[in-house]
């Protein structure tokens, strides 16, 4: 019934713009790829009726540009901090099947829409944290830390990085500054972690404050800096790499500022 009271009475374009601009905006800040934005932008506002879409993406903004006969209208729309979350993703790309098949209008899509950061299932801190630690200890043998105390490395590391996941969630939610939160989550991880295996007499201890921050690499910005490039966006892709560059920067200094301190404690 909802899908033949669209046919009829077209929702205004306006109303579209924004649906499909907030649903490009959320598949950008979980990290999807600028192709699957652009393409579940379009499917979507030709589901809704319209007979053509553009899309402008870069890195703070978006530009949709909608067209229904002889009708027209543009809308730009912010972009919130980049992350990684491949559950909301998925959940966005099934509400854009569910609009192509005329599943749910434009109301329902609203709603559903609304409800993707309530419905989608995540994981407890705990475990993204124990999680976390156990593969940053774990990267830790792959780049040679010290093989001979190893077992007893391998704590330390893993609770560093726990401590620095719990804590980049906890500053994140609290809309921290997103650099500061870099730096500390990077010192503090790479401190109990470097302390830990000092204090074991690991004679690489450096590599473990190393590998308890690989945490903050941000792997899906430079994949999709690296799409980009291929596919014709410089704009949008040399501004993944700025961003890629500062976070590498604040997470260095955090590293040294935690390695030299450890280096001034005295071993008992």
């Amino acid at each position: 019934m909802a899908v033949t009271d669209s046919a009829i009475n077209p929702p205004p374009l306006a109303d579209i713009a924004r649906l499909t601009t907030a649903i490009g905006r959320g598949l950008m800040q979980a990290g999807a790829t600028t192709d699957v934005v652009h393409s579940s932008i379009i499917d979507a506002a030709k589901g809704l009726g319209c007979t053509d879409a553009e899309v402008y993406a870069q890195h703070a903004a978006l530009i949709v540009t909608l067209r229904r006969g002889s009708e027209s209208y543009t809308h730009m729309g912010k972009v919130g901090e980049h992350g990684t979350n491949l559950r909301i993703a998925s959940s966005l790309r099934k509400l854009v099947e569910h609009i192509q098949d005329g599943t749910l209008d434009l109301a329902a899509a609203k709603r559903v829409l609304k409800d993707v950061p309530t419905t989608t299932r995540k994981y407890p801190v705990w475990v993204v944290a124990l999680a976390t630690g156990l593969a940053c200890a774990g990267f830790g043998r792959l780049i040679l830390s010290d093989w001979r105390v190893e077992w007893m490395v391998f704590i330390p590391t893993c609770l560093g990085t726990a401590v620095g996941q719990w804590l980049r969630h906890t500053m994140l939610h609290k809309h921290l500054n997103f650099y500061m939160m870099v730096t500390s989550v990077a010192f503090t991880s790479a401190f109990i972690a470097g302390l830990g295996s000092r204090l074991v007499h690991s004679s690489k201890w450096e590599l473990a404050t190393v590998a308890a921050t690989l945490l903050l690499v941000p792997g899906t910005a430079m994949f999709n800096a690296q799409l980009d490039i291929l596919h014709g966006k410089p704009s949008l892709a040399a501004a993944r790499v700025v961003r890629i560059m500062f976070i590498l920067l604040f997470l260095s200094l955090g590293l040294i500022l935690a390695q030299r301190i450890i280096s001034l404690i005295p071993l008992p």
